[in-house]
């Protein structure tokens, strides 16, 4: 039985794909891939989304430790650098407890694609929960709590200090 849970926490459930994983979550190319002390590979926002619903690994049910939402072994580093983006290009940023946080690549993409397209608001899934991204009010929201608002706004990278990214504190 030893044996059998050993090949369970060390066969990687993020499948290579070239030089990308798959996140067993979300079905989708990890984004800052964050390794649980299990073994098990995902998504930070994935493991942020079920680690504060039930506190245990999506794969094998071993439990998370409190603190690891905090300090996460990520698999590759958080890129801080203003040059990452071109200046002249415009980033998306939701407002946390302690500043302005940056969306990750992909979320990010995606609300600025539908911002693009004149549409009012709509859905996006944010830590395995459904939000809704409402550009009329600069605001996003868990669609089962309205009154849970956080600011939203669309700036360019030089003239907004980060605290993270997705979540990741960078600062």
């Amino acid at each position: 039985m030893a044996e059998a849970v050993e090949n369970l926490v060390t066969v990687p459930q993020c499948k290579e794909k070239g030089d990308n994983m798959e996140c067993a979550v979300c079905l989708q190319k990890c984004i800052h891939p964050a390794q649980l002390p299990c073994g098990h590979i995902f998504c930070f926002l994935c493991v942020k989304g079920f680690a504060n619903q039930n506190k245990r690994c999506a794969m094998c049910r071993q439990e998370i430790p409190r603190d690891f939402i905090e300090q996460p072994n990520l698999l590759e580093p958080i890129c801080t650098e203003k040059t990452e983006v071109c200046d002249d290009s415009f980033q998306w940023f939701y407002e946390g407890r302690n500043g302005w946080w940056k969306y990750d690549e992909r979320a990010n993409e995606e609300i600025e694609q539908i911002f693009q397209l004149g549409i009012p608001n709509f859905e996006l899934i944010i830590c395995g929960e459904l939000y809704i991204i409402d550009f009329a009010n600069n605001v996003q929201h868990p669609k089962r709590d309205s009154t849970r608002k956080r600011s939203i706004k669309r700036d360019k990278i030089t003239n907004t200090k980060v605290v993270g990214v997705a979540g990741i504190r960078t600062v």
